[in-house]
């Protein structure tokens, strides 16, 4: 009976696919076969990895750029018609292989070997550079996500071998992009992987060559995408981060009263309504708890302040964004429960990412424990002052905005959210928010541990530094997120006909043929092609800077608005 119904979803998966993609190109017929004479340049769509539905967006972005005059060509690993077929339905006629333009991994595997012999500790190949290209974060991204582990055990014969698999990829990736790059001119490149191997070496030698890499992701609400710029000095730096440029803006504008509201108001609902990456479904069968019920579920003494360790995801994205205090999520993690068992003067709550649930899920494997057996096998059984909160748990997240005294992460998104309370956050790494005034961030794992021993002596933020909480979470919530009116991005596709693609994207029925002057595509592409700034800005950006004084010094942070309230 199992077997029977496999094979029926099986089918109807496939007949999905094909629909989908009849409906896909027939919405497309009136912008495929625009001519684009005498283009200005080539767009270049990086689709290593990627998905059914990112490939969908990526032909509308080539639409786009294909009206203004560009031609686009789509980088791939080796042909593939189906993935092809959605960039066809765009006019997009270009595609390479990585396989046509470099040797086979299997070639480097000496050189592989030989490099990863020369370390003690599979971990420290995090360092690893060659050429500029950051082969060590990308080499070790991908073998900790595949392994669903927090950290490589270099005893581990499995782990040593897919680390020289990875390895030997990225390099023969370096050099398959590298002579794309020298036979094939490229204005910009758009990537929606930019981390793991093998996108991650085509997205540094972008920006070694001196090419515009966007990277485009899921915002936290859902209908909204971020891109951002990346070359070489910004390339460690988040989605969702501020430029220095975005930066001096928001501080040199007033501030209201009403702007407050707005953003406190919009965090809360985020958590309410479970609208706070959404996709992932972060806050489903959660409920938001007084702080008097949650002093009760996780037995914390009200005679005590508490202090929130916020988890990581241990295997996803782990070395992807700026630098750490240590080598990965997971010995953060047990490093920093240690100073707690250490310290009884306060309450400490290990929260568990809610994203294992849905990680889990996409990855069709178990719900497991990962942070909770880390600490035991580090610590052994927690005393009674650290509590340990599971990923699937009952309580919503915005109810340890009702206890939390402090929070604690390496470069979580947390780290935006309490210091808007005037609750202290104490961050491990760099490349989100820190350095900003409002987060306290320890420069050596020494000074982090110091800081931890006495932490109940440190005081709730203050006014000023609340209120550069408060620009940089405006500004990241309300700037940085592009609408979408074109099309749609949707997630969590669950009915049975299109359950293989998990997430799919179509065009709005009223898109114009002219794509150029929309808010959404158009928007991006003239940011693309015409600005020198890192973010991307939504509309809403233009509003509220359109009420400044276009003579105000953004340099020297004096703003000269009339109206409003600077606190």
């Amino acid at each position: 009976m199992s077997s029977l119904l496999s094979r029926l979803t099986a089918v109807g998966n496939a007949l999905a696919y094909r629909a989908d993609q009849i409906k896909w190109r027939r919405s497309l017929l009136r912008y495929r076969d625009m001519p684009v004479p005498s283009p200005k340049g080539t767009v270049l769509f990086c689709d290593i990895v990627s998905s059914y539905a990112v490939r969908k967006a990526q032909s509308l972005f080539a639409v786009v750029f294909r009206q203004l005059g560009y031609d686009c060509a789509v980088l791939l690993d080796r042909p593939n018609a189906a993935i092809e077929r959605n960039y066809r339905a765009a006019g997009v006629r270009r595609f390479f292989y990585l396989a046509d333009l470099s040797q086979e991994p299997e070639v480097f595997r000496p050189r592989a070997e030989e490099i990863v012999s020369r370390y003690g500790d599979l971990n420290d190949l995090l360092a690893l550079e060659i050429d500029g290209v950051r082969v060590g974060r990308n080499v070790l991204s991908k073998t900790v996500r595949s392994f669903r582990t927090g950290r490589l055990d270099t005893r581990n014969p499995d782990h040593r071998a897919a680390a020289i698999d990875n390895l030997a990829l990225s390099l023969a990736t370096i050099e398959g992009a590298r002579r794309f790059l020298a036979e094939n001119p490229v204005r910009k490149a758009f990537f929606c992987e930019r981390g793991y191997t093998p996108a991650g070496e085509v997205f540094d030698v972008c920006t070694l060559a001196g090419i515009d890499a966007i990277h485009w992701a899921g915002a936290p609400m859902n209908g909204t995408l971020l891109f951002k710029r990346y070359q070489v000095p910004n390339r460690a730096m988040h989605a969702l981060s501020l430029s220095d440029e975005s930066w001096r803006k928001i501080t040199a504008t007033a501030w209201s009263a009403e702007q407050d509201k707005d953003l406190l108001d919009q965090i809360t609902s985020h958590y309410d309504t479970g609208a706070w990456y959404n996709r992932q479904r972060l806050q489903d069968g959660k409920t938001i708890q007084n702080r008097q019920e949650v002093q009760e579920a996780l037995a914390l003494d009200p005679g005590k302040k508490t202090a929130v360790i916020f988890c990581h995801i241990l295997y996803d994205a782990t070395f992807f964004y700026g630098d750490s205090l240590f080598s990965d999520y997971q010995t953060w993690l047990v490093e920093t429960v240690r100073s707690a068992v250490a310290n009884p003067a306060l309450n400490w709550v290990v929260k568990a990412h809610p994203v294992n649930v849905w990680r889990s899920r996409m990855d069709g494997a178990p719900v497991e424990p990962l942070e909770l057996n880390a600490i035991n096998e580090a610590l052994g059984e927690l005393p009674d002052h650290v509590r340990f909160m599971d990923a699937d748990t009952p309580i919503n997240t915005y109810s340890l905005f009702n206890v939390a005294d402090y929070g604690l992460t390496v470069r979580g998104t947390i780290g935006l959210e309490l210091p808007c309370f005037s609750v202290p956050v104490i961050t491990a790494g760099t490349g989100r928010y820190s350095g900003h005034g409002f987060t306290i961030d320890p420069e050596t794992p020494d000074d982090y541990r110091a800081l931890l021993a006495s932490l109940q002596d440190l005081p709730r933020l203050d006014a000023a530094k609340t209120n550069l909480a408060r620009r940089y979470a405006y500004a990241t919530l309300r700037w940085r997120p592009l609408p979408l009116r074109t099309f749609s991005f949707e997630f969590n596709l669950d009915h049975r006909l299109a359950r293989a693609f998990k997430s799919n994207v179509t065009l709005a029925f009223d898109a114009p043929s002219d794509l150029t002057a929309t808010p959404d595509l158009g928007r991006m592409a003239t940011w693309v092609l015409e600005s020198a700034d890192s973010d991307l800005l939504a509309p809403e950006a233009d509003q509220y800077l359109s009420d400044v004084d276009q003579r105000k010094d953004f340099a020297s942070g004096r703003p000269t608005m009339a109206a409003g309230r600077v606190i």
